[in-house]
């Protein structure tokens, strides 16, 4: 029996490229495809695909955000992420939140195959560049609060989630709708933001993500 899969990535280009590599496969069954959260929401729930590929930058959710919410809604689901960013802290984030594999969008159509059949197996897997062991460590420092000190240090994952959105331009009702919570609890969490980061606006938030180079994250 093939392995169904769910692919979730807002490039049109991508998803055609990568379903006509897909078919080439004949254990690998396509059985929906999604461009933006809520429509991957719906995929999972009404298909069940054995592996979902998951693209961790989506233009109004954070692709981690969108693994938190299947999961919560599908504890089984077995994610495999891809991504253009292949650095310790986005595969760190995706793990932690439960995602199975993480690999960078430039592995070959051999390695995305492997990888697809790997998670799919239920084992973890990670691309070709990113280290185990340099993974490992940062996780370990970032359990133990150790390691070098970045604006987004005292952060919770929620209020990460909330800061990331956020400064993309995303209204509180907006975020609200993508993290499937209140309006009132996005409110709450970024008033927490905004005194921990020491900042007094939307636009200061914006600001001290381009300082320190976090508008991509």
């Amino acid at each position: 029996m093939p392995l169904k899969l769910g692919l979730v990535d807002d490039h049109r280009l991508f998803r055609e490229g990568l379903r006509a590599l897909l078919a080439t496969q004949p254990d690998f069954q396509l059985v929906g495809e999604a461009s933006q959260a809520q429509d991957a929401y719906a995929l999972v729930d009404q298909t069940q695909p054995d592996v979902l590929l998951l693209d961790v930058s989506l233009p109004l959710a954070s692709g981690v955000s969108v693994a938190r919410e299947v999961l919560r809604r599908q504890p089984h689901q077995r994610i495999l992420a891809l991504s253009m960013f292949a650095d310790e802290e986005h595969v760190a984030q995706a793990l932690e939140v439960g995602v199975l594999g993480y690999a960078s969008k430039d592995l070959s159509a051999n390695e995305l195959f492997t990888a697809i059949r790997s998670v799919g197996r239920g084992q973890a897997y990670l691309g070709p560049g990113i280290s185990r062991v340099v993974l490992e460590e940062y996780m370990r420092m970032r359990r133990t609060g150790r390691g070098p000190e970045t604006p987004l240090r005292g952060l919770t994952q929620r209020e990460r989630e909330i800061f990331d959105l956020a400064v993309r331009g995303l209204s509180n009702q907006d975020i609200a709708s993508q993290l499937c919570i209140s309006k009132r609890t996005v409110e709450t969490h970024r008033g927490r933001i905004m005194r921990k980061l020491h900042v007094h606006s939307a636009t200061d938030l914006v600001r001290l993500a381009a300082r320190h180079g976090l508008l991509d994250a």
